[in-house]
């Protein structure tokens, strides 16, 4: 004999829900069912949803990379730049320290000239008065 589920085949009760209706309101989640040996069962659709995630974090991580790479190659170039500039301007800066001690050497070579032309002038003025 057979036995046959009568609760199966009988209608459901006023307000209880239907069978389908109590799947649609279970939610699924893979990471909440343990199988028989305590590891997480997970479906493929979650998997690959997981996989498509990743890859797209990897793709931005790789992407924020590349701009840190770019970023620091231009701040490497801007200190080149800069280095140079600042040894263009020292060398400019001694070549103007060179010509004014020059050029100071000069104006004293001139005063002296000028003090020993004004002496003589002063000599021969007195000479000539005297």
């Amino acid at each position: 004999m057979t036995n046959i589920n009568i609760f199966a085949l009988a209608p459901p009760a006023e307000g209880a829900p239907t069978i389908a209706a109590q799947s649609a309101v279970v939610s699924v989640d893979p990471r909440e069912h343990d199988d028989l040996f305590g590891e997480h069962v997970v479906s493929s659709e979650w998997l690959e949803r997981r996989s498509r995630r990743l890859e797209k974090q990897e793709q931005e991580v790789k992407q924020r990379a590349l701009e840190v790479e770019r970023r620091e190659s231009e701040l490497d170039e801007r200190e080149a730049r800069f280095e140079a500039d600042m040894y263009l301007r020292e060398d400019e800066v001694e070549v103007r320290e060179r010509r004014l001690a020059e050029l100071e050497e000069r104006l004293g070579q001139k005063e002296s000239d000028l003090g020993t032309f004004v002496a003589r002038v002063q000599g021969g003025l007195l000479a000539d008065a005297g």
